[in-house]
Order: C-alpha cells, then sequence, then structure tokens
C-alpha cells in the first residue's frame, strides 16, 4: 500500500507539475486583455477566474505528492517528522482554496484590500510548505534513506521557494517573466519529488526496526 501511495503521489505531483508550467507558458503569452494594475491581468476577469480553478487543480495534484512524500520511507517516523510533514501538507493543501480565492477579486485592484487578503492567504500558505520541506529535507538528508541523487529534492525545494520564487514573484510581479520562470523551476523540483517517489521507493516495511532519530 505505501509503495502505491507512493507512485500515485509521485504521478500525481509530474502531472500537476507539468500542466501548471503549461498554464503558466500560456498565460505568459496572453495577449493583455486588461491593465496591469487588475488582478488577473494579462487575462480578462472570465478567463483567469477559469484559470484558477486549473491552477487550483494543479496544486491539489502537487499537493498529492508532498502528502506521498511525508507518508513515504524518505525519512523515519519521529516527532520532528509528524510536525516538518504536517506543516508542508497543511501549506500545500491550502494553497488549493488559496487559489481559488482569487476567484472573486479578479476584477479588483492589485493593491486593493481584497486582492490583498487573497494574496496574503496564498503566501501564508506557501510558507508553511516552505517550513515543512526545509525540515523535512534536513531529516531526509541526515538519515540518507534515498539515494544521493534525489535525498537534496525537499529542501532544494523549500529553499528555493522560499528564498528566490517568493522573493522574485513579490518584486517583478506575479504575471512577469521572471516569475514565471522561478515558479517553473519550483514545479520541474516538484516533479522531481514526484519521480523520486516512483523511481525509489522506501518500502513501509522497512521502517519498522529502522531506530528514529
Amino acid at each position: 500500500m505505501t509503495d502505491d501511495l507512493q507512485k500515485y503521489g509521485g504521478s500525481a505531483a509530474i502531472a500537476g507539475a507539468l500542466l501548471a508550467i503549461a498554464g503558466d507558458a500560456v498565460v505568459l503569452a496572453a495577449t493583455p486583455a486588461v491593465a496591469d494594475d487588475r488582478v488577473s491581468y494579462p487575462l480578462a476577469t472570465h478567463a483567469f477566474q477559469l484559470g484558477q480553478v486549473f491552477f487550483a487543480f494543479t496544486q491539489a495534484l502537487m499537493a498529492a505528492g508532498i502528502v506521498a512524500l511525508v507518508r513515504s520511507g524518505a525519512v523515519r517516523p519521529s516527532r520532528s517528522r509528524r510536525i516538518f510533514g504536517g506543516l508542508a501538507i497543511a501549506g500545500i493543501v491550502l494553497t488549493v482554496p488559496g487559489e481559488l480565492a482569487l476567484i472573486p477579486v479578479a476584477g479588483a485592484n492589485v493593491n486593493g484590500a481584497a486582492a490583498s487578503a487573497a494574496t496574503t492567504m496564498y503566501g501564508i500558505a506557501v510558507l508553511l510548505t516552505d517550513i515543512g520541506l526545509i525540515g523535512f529535507g534536513v531529516l531526509a538528508l541526515r538519515q540518507r534513506r534515498w539515494p544521493a541523487a534525489w535525498r537534496p529534492l525537499p529542501l532544494a525545494l523549500g529553499l528555493f521557494q522560499l528564498l528566490v520564487t517568493t522573493p522574485v514573484a513579490l518584486s517583478a510581479g506575479f504575471a512577469s517573466t521572471a516569475a514565471f520562470a522561478v515558479i517553473a523551476i519550483a514545479d520541474l523540483l516538484t516533479a522531481g519529488i514526484g519521480l523520486a517517489l516512483i523511481r525509489e521507493p522506501v518500502a513501509a516495511g522497512s521502517l519498522a526496526t529502522a531506530p528514529s532519530p
């Protein structure tokens, strides 16, 4: 069952990441239909609202991958795994309603109170995810249960999102080329985690005899 969870979750993470990159490419190539001070920029309001449903779906797929990661054998059961894994799962799951929260404010000014509240909700969700992934990733590195090629991925994703993706998106704007580029890199790291879950599952039985850190 654990192997199946890792494989299904890994497949979902890969699909969600690749779909998100494709969706972002479509948005980036779109001819601006509204002023750049609107939340929906460059898309028309209705197109943006439909897009947010699509992106919520991609986040749900990637969330399935993070759930599978936390429940995998990449890190042995411990209090630290429960805390950091719980933060990572809570955060990535909250990004789904975070995407949907932008639907009612699609036509609003990006600096308005309603838009700020919606983007803050998403930002908090991503921050929780990053903190969880960083802590989980440190444990994965220390315990060396995954092969060296895959082991750094959770930590790399958490650090990249925290130190690169979020600052670039906030400074350059979420609809900027720079933001789309760094978001695509984060999505590829997520896809890498998905591939690791498929290629290198750790059997649940191996957890029973492993000492906790």
